[in-house]
């Protein structure tokens, strides 16, 4: 997690769960102070949430933008276009000292490029993110795709901002398709694993809540170990597997299960449909 501190304002077009799991990372860490963060939304029914936070909230998208130094755009993405041709009617314009980031998945970075020159002279300086849910505990994974215009400062600013929330890694935008298929998807093909292993305790004669817990918390340290320790998965399973023992018999019955490939399929049929999105 990082410990920098960012003397930035910060402005969320939309302000729903992810830019609210965003910004939160960012006060909790210590990042921004949450004078400097703002939002807006077409509705005040998340009013509450941002004010009760000492952050700015209003239903002015404008107000948003042009007190910011980086905009989030993160309203969903069908919803995009139509809010910058509404401030483009209004005539508004802003100019290219705004760092723009996208959280709106599938949006690529040369239409995100031509929808905000609409409301600017010159855009130069436009980000494409993937976070996933798990930003909402700090414990994200965020791939990240700059525009030529970005500079050094840009990236690190960027990398700040999201390393409150978790991991953040650049990557080329041909593999963000791949990336959202893998860790934006991944969190719901964990959830299932950690509620099947739940349901194996209960049917072996745990309770419930304590089946549930532990298998949750097994899979975080099981994580750990991945992260932390430095040492392949394969090698980790061997250190669990004793000969003859439960463990091997166990994964026996996952491998005629077909597990691993049932996971393979689902990321490339993840990655597959994140394409076809990607060209409506």
């Amino acid at each position: 997690m990082t410990s920098t501190k960012l003397e930035t304002k910060i402005g969320f077009v939309g302000g729903g769960a992810m830019a609210q799991a965003i910004a939160q990372g960012l006060v909790t860490s210590g990042t921004v102070l949450p004078e400097c963060i703002m939002a807006s939304a077409t509705s005040s029914r998340f009013e509450d949430w941002w004010t009760s936070r000492k952050m700015n909230f209003t239903t002015d998208n404008h107000s948003v933008i042009s007190c910011s130094e980086v905009v989030f755009l993160s309203v969903k993405p069908n919803l995009y276009l139509d809010m910058l041709d509404t401030l483009k009617k209004e005539g508004r314009n802003y100019d290219s000292s705004k760092l723009w980031i996208s959280i709106m998945a599938g949006v690529v970075v040369s239409d995100l490029t031509t929808a905000i020159s609409k409301v600017t002279d010159q855009v130069g300086r436009v980000v494409r993110s993937m976070p996933n849910t798990p930003v909402k505990v700090r414990k994200g994974s965020v791939a990240v795709t700059f525009s030529q215009g970005c500079s050094t400062l840009d990236r690190e600013t960027v990398t700040t901002i999201f390393s409150s929330v978790g991991r953040c890694t650049e990557v080329p935008e041909r593999l963000q398709n791949a990336f959202a298929a893998m860790a934006g998807s991944g969190p719901a093909y964990i959830y299932q694993v950690i509620e099947a292993l739940a349901d194996g305790g209960v049917m072996m004669g745990l309770p419930r809540d304590l089946a549930m817990e532990h298998a949750a918390a097994m899979v975080e340290g099981a994580a750990g170990m991945v992260l932390e320790g430095g040492k392949h998965p394969a090698a980790l399973k061997d250190e669990v597997c004793s000969p003859g023992g439960s463990t091997i018999r166990g994964v026996q019955k996952l491998e005629e299960g077909g597990v691993r490939a049932a996971f393979m399929s689902a990321v490339q049929a993840a990655a597959e449909r994140n394409e076809e999105l990607g060209k409506k």
